[in-house]
């Protein structure tokens, strides 16, 4: 253990001399210290919402760089400046070796990781505390922020189905009208992506005058908590740009129990047949600023929980130009309900990101204990878009022709061995009040560090120690 510990003393000395990593570190602070005092925001709780996300995000992002540039830098450092002819010299084993270079790597990772993110986490207190917010703002950023919400996302009607449906209904109508349809399978894929097209925008936009519902299932049967319903509404088209004032107004649905032709609560009568009554949250649509997010209270003793553990909300498009309005199912809309206070919610999205940052240092190790720096670093990042790129092709939410279905296929073959970093995406929760479940940590933990992290983690030291040292000579 002597020579563990040497070593990994070692790489805190290499790695604090390197200049790469004294640029990051100076970014670093730059980030931690003056992000939080340049963010501006509308209201209260975007501005804090707007800083933790900002500030978070900007450390995760230049540690993974760290932990990228550390890892593959300590491994070929030793083979290029010949120190590692000398160390091999001596009864230490190139096990012990990699595993200390990797630990000292993790070392620097960790301390900054627990400096910048205390550092984020007293200047959110200390704003929050000392800015002259209105009360009822305050309340509002205890509500949505400062807080840990436990996430319901609305039920995901089967598209799959539709679009098999819609394209049938084409081809009958063709029929129907004398045209002899060629069900030939690229007719029949053009025709699936016109179906599909259709589907989409069917599900996704509002117009004006009409209602869209969504209903939230597997909730709890006792809800003593305030609900919160999450929405973003784009007008006339999805896109940041162009949005303006429209004017929305919610509805809740109260179920009611079908007892002898009377409507009664559900916590009255019989709970095996039930009606829903939907109650509107405003006297007259409310005007919302769209491309944003909103959020509206359902209070609990509405008691909107019907027999089976089920919300239902709905929106009226009550835009006062006729406008269009889009509700992306990627947005949401989503029912939140706390379950943890915010030190405890923010300290798990830092558990996940350093979870990240030890993937990520022990795949730069394992890559830069074999190849040269430049092709270490190229062969992490490639392994790393690779992941990104078929999480994308996953989570298209229905597929139109074979060329979609290969792709896939083939995305969920990559997944199998590849770690995609959007599994790690802690801030956006954190900032947004989102509960961080600690089943999905362990998920993160046992799906990707142990189960594909670490047999690279094994290859990489096998590699290293298969490594003929002789034959590295650098002019």
């Amino acid at each position: 253990m002597r020579g563990f510990f040497s070593i990994v003393r070692l790489t805190l000395r290499h790695a604090l001399r390197s200049h790469i990593f004294q640029l990051l570190l100076l970014i670093l602070l730059l980030a931690v210290v003056f992000i939080p005092g340049t963010v501006g925001a509308g209201t209260a709780s975007d501005f804090i919402r707007v800083t933790l996300l900002y500030s978070l995000s900007a450390v995760s992002f230049l540690l993974a760089l760290s932990s990228l540039w550390l890892g593959c830098y300590t491994m070929t450092h030793d083979v290029d400046s010949y120190q590692l002819h000398m160390i091999t010299s001596k009864p230490v084993s190139r096990v012990t070796i990699w595993l200390a270079k990797w630990v000292g790597v993790n070392v620097i990772n960790m301390l900054l990781l627990l400096l910048a993110s205390g550092v984020i986490f007293l200047i959110i207190q200390y704003r929050f505390a000392n800015s002259e917010f209105a009360p009822a703002e305050k309340e509002k950023i205890r509500n949505e922020v400062l807080v840990g919400r436990r996430s319901y996302p609305a039920s995901k009607p089967d598209y799959a189905a539709q679009v098999r449906e819609r394209t049938k209904q084409m081809i009958a109508r063709l029929q129907s009208q004398g045209v002899k349809v060629n069900l030939t399978p690229e007719v029949l894929e053009k025709m699936q992506k016109a179906a599909q097209l259709e589907v989409v925008s069917g599900d996704s936009e509002l117009k004006v005058g009409k209602i869209r519902s969504w209903v939230f299932e597997n909730l709890p049967e006792k809800i003593d908590k305030p609900v919160f319903f999450r929405y973003r509404p784009y007008i006339d088209k999805v896109a940041s740009e162009g949005q303006r004032v429209t004017r929305v107004q919610v509805l809740v649905g109260l179920p009611r129990v079908i007892n002898s032709g009377e409507l009664k609560s559900v916590f009255d009568g019989d709970k095996t047949a039930y009606n829903v009554i939907p109650v509107a949250l405003s006297q007259v649509p409310e005007q919302v600023k769209s491309g944003e997010f909103h959020e509206k209270v359902l209070k609990p003793e509405w008691n909107i929980v019907s027999p089976d553990n089920k919300i239902f909300v709905s929106v009226f498009n009550g835009d006062n130009k006729g406008g269009t309005q889009f509700y992306q199912p990627a947005d949401g809309p989503k029912l939140l309900i706390e379950e943890c206070g915010f030190f405890s919610n923010y300290m798990r999205a830092v558990l996940v990101i350093a979870l990240e940052l030890l993937i990520l240092s022990g795949l730069a190790c394992a890559f830069g204990g074999c190849m040269s720096m430049p092709t270490a670093i190229f062969v992490v990042v490639s392994y790393l878009l690779f992941g990104s790129f078929a999480v994308f092709m996953t989570g298209l939410d229905y597929l139109s022709g074979t060329a979609d279905h290969v792709g896939v296929f083939i995305s969920k073959l990559i997944l199998v061995v590849v770690i995609p970093l959007q599994a790690f995406e802690a801030t956006g929760p954190v900032a947004g009040g989102e509960l961080i479940e600690w089943s999905r940590i362990a998920y993160l933990g046992f799906h990707y560090f142990i189960c594909r992290a670490v047999p690279i983690f094994i290859f990489g030291i096998w590699m290293y120690r298969k490594r003929e040292l002789g034959l590295i000579i650098r002019k």
